[in-house]
C-alpha cells in the first residue's frame, strides 16, 4: 500500500494544479472527476435553449473532463449515468423515438441524478441550463436538424454513419454554455469542478478503516480506470468476481482484504494518471514514471538515455534544442564529443545540487496483467540525493559514444553524436530486437519484461546488468549482416558495449585502460584482431568516385564472417586473412606495414594464450571497438603530419 499512500501525498503536494490546464499538459483531475473522448459538442444558453452543435475530431481536443459517481466511473454494464456529460442514450430524451432501442430507464436515471445536483446547494447556473435543455427531450432532433447526426430514409438514427470511427448511437456528448459574452466550456470551469466535488462528498457512504491512510473514512470498493490514457479500461484495484473466489477462503468480505478510502483512492489514481500523461514512459503495454513526491520539482527520467532524461526539466541549464552550441571550438574532422559531454555533466551536477536532503523520489512501473487488469511490477522509494547519486553513477559507468535522437518523435531526424548512457528500451532492443523497417522492433511482452529487469540496475547502487541480457545483445551484435550498418553499429554494438562497461567498471576497473589491462586475454585479443582485419579491408576500399562516394561499397570479409568468427575464431581468422591478400596491393606501404605490425603482435600474443576455436565471450566486442578507434586515430595523426609537411604549390 506504500505506493497508494505516496501517490495520495503527491496529489496533496500538487493540489494547486487541480483542474488547471497549463502549457497544453495533462490536467490533474479534481476528486470525483474523470475523462472521456467526446464526439459531439452541444451549445446552449443559460435558459436552456439550443443554439448550435458540432462534431469533434479525434485527438486531444476531444478529451473532456467530466464529473462522475463511484458507480459511473467503474461502469462496464448496467445503468450508471455520469452527472453531466454522458453518452447519447443517457442524455437524449428522444433516443428511443429515433433508434427504436428502449433506453428510457437510462434517460430517467440520468435526469434524476442531474436534477438532484441542480436543485442542491452546490448547484451551478451551467448545470441548471443543461437540465432545462435536456428536459425538453429534443436533443437528437436538434442534432439532426444541424446535420451533426444523420438519419436514414425512415428517420431513424443508425450506426452506418460514424463519428471518430464510432457509431452515432454511442456518441459521447459534452456541453458549452452561452452567457457572459463568451461561450463557457463546462469541462473547463474551475467553479463547477469544486461545486461537484463538494456535492458528491456529502453523499459519502459508510465509514471504515482505510488501509492506506489509517483513518476512519468513507471507503470504496470501486476504483478508477483510465490510468494510462483516456481509453484505458484496466484497473489496478478490483475484486468484483465473488464467484471466482478472489478473496474467499481467507476473508469473508472483500473489505477485509483491502479497504481503501474514497478520497484516498481518488487522489492516488488521479495523481498516477496525471504523472503518466505528463512525464511517463508508455510503450509496449507498460507504463513507468518517476517523480518527486514531496515538492514541485522535476527529476531525470530513468526510462530515457542520459541526454534526453533531462530534456523535460525546466531551467536545467542546457540547450537541448541547439546541441551545436556545445561543439568544441576549432573542431577537427573527428569530433570526440567530449566538450558536449563535459557541458552536460556540469549541467546535471549543478541540478543535483538543488536536491534537498529530505526530498523523496518514487518510481513505479505498471504492466497490463490482462485486458482489464493492471499490476504494479516495480515500485521504489528513495531520498532525492540517493536517486540523483544513482543516476549520476549510472550515466558515468554505463555509457558509450553513439548517435542519439534529440527528440522523442519516432520520425525525428535530429541527432547528436556523444558519449551517453542508453535507455533501458535501447538495451532491451539491442538484445531482443529485429530490424524489420528503419529501426529495431521487438516482441512487446519480451521488451517490457526486459525493461522491468533493468530498472533496479539503474536505481540500486552496485547492481549489475543481468548477464543473460548482455549475452543476448552480444549475440545480436555478432550478426551485423542481419541489419543495416547504422543500426548494427549505433543501436546494437555501442549499446552492448555500454552494458559491458557498467559490469566491468562495477568490479573496480576502468574501460579507459581496457586494452592495456587485458593484453593477454584471448577474447580481447581476438576482438582486436577482427578490428585489424576489418579496418585493413576498409582502408583498401577508400577510393572515391566523382560524387565523393566510396567506389567499392561491398561488405567487408570481417562483417561477412563475423558470426562464424565469434563461434570459431581461430579457423575463421585464417579464412578472413586469406581473403585479404587481394586487397594488400591497394594499400599504401606505410598502411600495410602498420596493419602487419598490429596483426603480428596480436597473433604472437594469441600463440601462447588460446589461439583455438573456443567461442568468444562478449568481451571481444569492446576490444573490437577500441582497437578500431585506436587505429583510426593513428592514421588520422599520420595524415595530418603529411598535410603539414607537404610543401605549398608554387
Amino acid at each position: 500500500m506504500a505506493w497508494l499512500k505516496t501517490l495520495a501525498e503527491t496529489y496533496d503536494t500538487y493540489a494547486s494544479l487541480t483542474g488547471v490546464e497549463k502549457n497544453g499538459q495533462a490536467i490533474l483531475l479534481p476528486i470525483s472527476h474523470s475523462t472521456f473522448n467526446a464526439q459531439v459538442e452541444v451549445m446552449i444558453d443559460l435558459d436552456g435553449c439550443f443554439y448550435d452543435a458540432k462534431k469533434l475530431d479525434k485527438g486531444k481536443n476531444a478529451i473532456t473532463v467530466i464529473p462522475v459517481t463511484e458507480d459511473s466511473a467503474a461502469r462496464s454494464s448496467g445503468i450508471a449515468p455520469h452527472p453531466l456529460c454522458d453518452k447519447l442514450c443517457y442524455v437524449a430524451g428522444d433516443y428511443t423515438k429515433y433508434t427504436g432501442d428502449d433506453k428510457e430507464k437510462y434517460y430517467e436515471a440520468y435526469m434524476e441524478l442531474l436534477e438532484d445536483w441542480a436543485e442542491s446547494e452546490y448547484s451551478h447556473p451551467m448545470v441548471q441550463a443543461v437540465y432545462r435543455y435536456l428536459s425538453k427531450t429534443s436533443l437528437i432532433q436538434d442534432l439532426a436538424m444541424c446535420k451533426v447526426l444523420e438519419l436514414d430514409e425512415d428517420g431513424r438514427l443508425t450506426d452506418h454513419n460514424k463519428i471518430q470511427g464510432l457509431g452515432q448511437t454511442g456518441a459521447n456528448v459534452r456541453f458549452r454554455i452561452l452567457g457572459g459574452g463568451t461561450p463557457q466550456e463546462v469541462w473547463k470551469n474551475q467553479e463547477l469542478y469544486k461545486k461537484y466535488s463538494e456535492y458528491y462528498q456529502k453523499k459519502a457512504g459508510e465509514e471504515k478503516l482505510c488501509y492506506v491512510s489509517g483513518k476512519i473514512e468513507a471507503c470504496s470498493d470501486k476504483h478508477p480506470s483510465k490510468i494510462r490514457n483516456s481509453g484505458d479500461k484496466a484497473k489496478l484495484i478490483s475484486g468484483n468476481d465473488e464467484s471466482g473466489f478472489t478473496y474467499r477462503g481467507r476473508f469473508t468480505t472483500k473489505e477485509q482484504a483491502a479497504a481503501i478510502g474514497y478520497d484516498t483512492s481518488q487522489k492516488a489514481h488521479n495523481a498516477l494518471r496525471w504523472l503518466i500523461q505528463k512525464q511517463g514512459y508508455t510503450r509496449d503495454g507498460s507504463a513507468i514514471v518517476c517523480w518527486m513526491a514531496n515538492r514541485d520539482m522535476q527529476v531525470p527520467d530513468i526510462t530515457k538515455d542520459s541526454i534526453n532524461s533531462c530534456r523535460h526539466i525546466d531551467g536545467f541549464g542546457f540547450d537541448f534544442d541547439n546541441p551545436d552550441a556545445y561543439k568544441a571550438p576549432s573542431t577537427a574532422k573527428y569530433d570526440t564529443g567530449k566538450y558536449f559531454a563535459v557541458q552536460f555533466n556540469n549541467a546535471i551536477n549543478g541540478y543535483a545540487g538543488k536536491i534537498k536532503a529530505d526530498d523523496k523520489v518514487a518510481v513505479i512501473a505498471l504492466d497490463a496483467a490482462t485486458t482489464g487488469r493492471l499490476s504494479v511490477v516495480y515500485y521504489e522509494e528513495m531520498g532525492g540525493r540517493q536517486y540523483m547519486d544513482a543516476i549520476l553513477d549510472w550515466q558515468q559507468h554505463c555509457k558509450w559514444r553513439r548517435s542519439i535522437k534529440m527528440d522523442s518523435a519516432e520520425s525525428s531526424k535530429k541527432r547528436i553524436t556523444c558519449t551517453c548512457a542508453p535507455s533501458p528500451r535501447d538495451m532491451a532492443l539491442s538484445a531482443f530486437g529485429v530490424q524489420r523497417s528503419e529501426w529495431l522492433e521487438g516482441d512487446e511482452k519480451l521488451i517490457r519484461a526486459t525493461v522491468k529487469r533493468l530498472l533496479p540496475c539503474i536505481i540500486q547502487p552496485g547492481a549489475e546488468i543481468p548477464k543473460d541480457i548482455i549475452r543476448a545483445a552480444a549475440q545480436r551484435a555478432s550478426m551485423p549482416q542481419a541489419m543495416s550498418d547504422f543500426v548494427w553499429y549505433n543501436d546494437v554494438l555501442c549499446v552492448v558495449c555500454a552494458m559491458i562497461r557498467l559490469n566491468y567498471e562495477r568490479e573496480g576497473k576502468t574501460m579507459d585502460n581496457f586494452l592495456n589491462d587485458n593484453l593477454n586475454d584471448r577474447n580481447v585479443l581476438f576482438g582486436r584482431l577482427l578490428a585489424v582485419y576489418d579496418y585493413m579491408e576498409q582502408r583498401a576500399m577508400f577510393e572515391y568516385d566523382d560524387t565523393v562516394k566510396v567506389k567499392d561499397g561491398r561488405t567487408t570479409n570481417a562483417k561477412r564472417y563475423w558470426n562464424a568468427y565469434s563461434s570459431r575464431p581461430a579457423r575463421t581468422a585464417k579464412t578472413i586473412r586469406e581473403n585479404l591478400l587481394a586487397y594488400e596491393r591497394r594499400l599504401r606501404p606505410y598502411e600495410l606495414k602498420r596493419f602487419e605490425d598490429w596483426s603480428g603482435e596480436l597473433l604472437a600474443r594469441l600463440g601462447g594464450n588460446g589461439f583455438d576455436n573456443t567461442a568468444l565471450s562478449e568481451m571481444y566486442l569492446p576490444a573490437y571497438y577500441q582497437q578500431m578507434k585506436y587505429m583510426k586515430e593513428a592514421f588520422h595523426k599520420k595524415e595530418i603530419q603529411e598535410d603539414e609537411n607537404q610543401e605549398p604549390e608554387k
